[in-house]
């Protein structure tokens, strides 16, 4: 938009120039570019009346003269004050992303609670099932090798433990028995859909 409003007045020869303060009246809402606007409507409607008294083809008599160089010096006036407010409005703005605090304005840092499950803040609760008795089951541990930082790996480095691959672990079993009563709920759920 701003190339537009540039070159409407420079290709106009300052008779569109009018156009580029009704833009920036109109953006910035300021009481002062309204005036402008209207001044510089009324500069124009004095260089065309200059214009008009000229009796010559060409613009060569001393009316024609101070129309033409009114008219350009007018658009030439308005293609600077155009740019000058465009730039100084917008570089007041913000930014147009969202998400960064500046230092000092940043909301401090509370880590979720300890209970919170999958990332929702509440407590994970099992959905029906086979019932697991006993305390929460830890999950197998891996045996890990630790060497110091300054020794060089050997050509024997011990690999980690494999858990038995035969038993699967018990959140695996919880999530096929949810399962299983999910695709028989919405197997009844089909078969009382097609009787209707």
């Amino acid at each position: 938009m701003r190339v537009i409003f540039v070159a409407l007045p420079f290709m106009t020869c300052g008779f569109l120039a009018w156009a580029t303060t009704l833009r920036v009246a109109i953006v910035t809402r300021s009481v002062l570019n309204w005036w402008l606007f209207v001044g510089n409507v009324a500069l124009n409607i004095l260089w065309i009346v200059y214009l008009a008294q000229d009796n010559t083809d060409d613009f060569s008599s001393r009316e024609g003269n101070i129309g033409m160089i009114g008219m350009i010096s007018t658009g030439a006036a308005a293609i600077a004050y155009y740019l000058f407010a465009d730039f100084r409005h917008y570089r007041g703005r913000p930014a147009p992303y969202a998400g960064y605090y500046p230092p000092h304005m940043a909301p401090p840092y509370q880590p979720p609670p300890a209970n919170s499950g999958y990332g929702y803040g509440g407590q994970t609760r099992p959905m029906g099932g086979p019932q697991q008795h006993g305390g929460p089951q830890q999950p197998p541990q891996l045996q890990q090798h630790q060497q110091p930082p300054y020794a060089r790996p050997g050509p024997a480095t011990p690999v980690p433990a494999q858990p038995n691959p035969s038993t699967p672990p018990p959140r695996i079993d919880q999530v096929r028995a949810e399962l299983d009563e999910l695709s028989d709920l919405l197997r009844r759920d089909s078969g009382e859909g097609d009787r209707r």
